[in-house]
């Protein structure tokens, strides 16, 4: 009798090769990027609150991170554990199809690659957008070089994130190991400088601190920047708030900057001892970056609120407050309008504006230029990440045949689904890379308001995190499910809760996630759902579903051609993948 064929191969073709360090920065490097630097900002500007009433000292910010970092910790070990007992490529994609639906689990990891694929492409733009912000610092005439100002324009920028993607996919075709080189190198480069930010921080003091305003913002003041703040209606916008009603809105900022805390999971297939290494790896990736994003925020907001400070009716506000409000809230006065209504140069909302501010009042300008390459790397080391795990995600569909065979396809000799990264790249560059350069914008390629309304930094296409949450939350799902649906395979996991444990933690990440869904959903700096007005401020709602309808149609297609073929895709999605 004829051996009966679950899968199209034996074995994958991909090799374990990711060592513990590696996978614990795959993690770090995919969350710790572009959002970090501003969160703390975005947070005062959305839901402003004077200063004195911050409960015991906690920036409502950093509050949102440590209720937002306990969500997290709750689902890595969702993650983790689904990883020890199914540890293979494609990670979510493998734990829901296995445990829940094959159809939820190719729905949900379409709505995932989408976020994940578009943001590699975003990321590849925002690189030149911090050198476009920091290089000033330490180049003053950067902006009027005209080479530098032709890739400012939408066309330029879209160029130069292209190229980025096409350097770095390249690399990533070369295997797994390659990427984890890129990876160390892109991580300890930033990371020996944040060690100076944290000295930065740690020494600051009034004095530096207003003569840094001086120096790099033609001798303005601080007390100038919260005085136009307040002109604004800083102080009567803060007095509508609360600390609590800041920290809800801060959660949304906060969920943000945590989003990729389960990359290394897509390539567990690849992870050297990945039943062991994975759990230790991914659960040391989540602590650190609590840690980091916890610790830096409280001494920013310590540094930033040393200066520029003005009482009204009791209330103390400063520069952080300031800069917030100037560049995220909105004046209500509608002569007033951010820094042009204020008459001043901008301050850039990130956290290393600010240690630049101590750094050249410390007499440090050396450091500036640190700061250039701070930035730009945290960014950056984003990427390599992104690709290996979006890639990862479509080699597992397509080796379950939910898509042309042809994107499983392995090189032989790097071990790298090189047709997965070119597919990813191509999504990357065409929907990610054109939103952030605004390309379809009256700037560049005009195609019309219906296309720059789903193209472009904010528009639909950008709006990832709710496709991220809506991922996140199903494997949460799939996880309180596993040790009833796959009890054999739960017991002999080597990291394990007792099965009562596992169901009551995995329902908890369900709810913290369900409670991040709402506020993505209903945010005003969210989806903003019952606030819609207009075909364009539905869009991201509208777009999300066509999305999801095009991922269900891909399904059943393919479903239907394995049974035509004569393919038992319902023997597949009982088995777990080959290595």
């Amino acid at each position: 009798m004829a051996e009966k064929k679950v899968f199209t191969r034996k074995a994958t073709g991909l090799v374990r090769e990711i060592s513990i360090l590696t996978a614990v920065l795959i993690a770090i490097c995919n969350v710790v990027g572009l959002g970090w630097q501003k969160r703390v900002f975005q947070a005062a500007g959305w839901t402003p609150l004077a200063e004195n009433q911050y409960l015991l000292g906690i920036h409502p910010m950093v509050m949102a991170f440590l209720i937002g970092g306990i969500v997290i910790l709750v689902s890595l070990y969702c993650f983790a554990m689904l990883s020890a007992a199914m540890p293979r490529s494609g990670g979510g994609y493998i734990f829901i199809t296995r445990i829940l639906s094959p159809g939820l689990g190719f729905v949900a990891t379409w709505f995932q690659f989408w976020a994940v694929a578009v943001s590699y492409g975003l990321i590849a733009v925002a690189v030149f957008e911090a050198i476009q912000i920091f290089g000033g610092l330490a180049f003053p005439n950067l902006g009027a070089a005209g080479w530098f100002q032709s890739l400012s324009t939408p066309w330029g920028m879209f160029l130069t994130g292209t190229v980025i993607v096409i350097i770095f996919s390249a690399i990533a075709s070369l295997g797994v190991k390659m990427t984890g080189y890129l990876i160390q190198i892109m991580f300890w480069i930033p990371a020996a400088i944040l060690v100076g930010v944290y000295i930065l921080f740690l020494t600051a003091n009034p004095a530096a601190m207003e003569k840094g305003v001086g120096l790099l913002f033609a001798g303005h003041s601080s007390v100038e920047y919260t005085q136009a703040a307040l002109a604004q209606g800083l102080a009567d916008v803060a007095a509508k708030n609360s600390y609590w009603g800041a920290v809800f809105s801060a959660m949304l900022a906060a969920y943000w900057a945590y989003i990729g805390y389960a990359a290394a999971s897509f390539v567990a297939g690849e992870v050297k001892e990945a039943h062991k290494t994975l759990p230790r790896a991914m659960l040391t990736s989540g602590v650190v970056i609590i840690f980091i994003y916890m610790t830096i925020s409280t001494l920013l907001a310590r540094a930033g609120t040393m200066i520029g400070t003005q009482v009204v009716d009791g209330n103390r506000f400063s520069l952080m407050s300031a800069v917030a409000y100037l560049r995220f809230g909105g004046g209500l006065d509608p002569a007033w309008a951010g820094w042009a209504g204020a008459g001043l140069p901008s301050i850039g909302a990130w956290m290393p504006m600010f240690a630049a501010m101590q750094a050249a009042g410390s007499g440090l300008g050396w450091f500036l230029f640190l700061i250039v390459i701070f930035s730009a790397f945290w960014v950056a080391n984003d990427i390599p990440p992104f690709i290996l795990t979006t890639s990862r995600m479509i080699f597992a569909m397509a080796f379950d045949r939910l898509l042309p065979r042809r994107l499983a396809d392995v090189n032989e000799k790097w071990h790298s689904p090189i047709n997965a990264i070119i597919f990813t790249s191509a999504v990357s560059i065409l929907f990610g890379c054109t939103a952030e350069a605004d390309l379809f914008s009256k700037g560049g390629l005009w195609l019309g308001g219906f296309v720059h309304s789903i193209i472009n930094p904010g528009g639909a296409i950008a709006a990832t995190d709710l496709w991220d949450v809506l991922f996140f939350m199903t494997v949460a799902v799939a996880a309180m499910m596993f040790p009833l649906r796959k009890p054999e395979i739960f017991e002999r996991s080597p990291f394990r809760l007792s099965k009562t444990w596992t169901i009551f933690v995995a329902a908890l990440a369900v709810l913290g996630n369900l409670w991040a869904f709402w506020i993505f959903a209903t945010d005003k700096h969210g989806w903003n759902l019952f606030g819609i007005t207009s075909l364009e401020s539905a869009m991201p709602f509208l777009f999300s579903i066509f999305l999801g309808l095009v991922g269900y149609g891909i399904y059943w297609y393919y479903s239907n051609e394995a049974r035509r073929t004569g393919v038992e895709l319902t023997t597949i999605f009982t088995e777990i993948p080959p290595d």
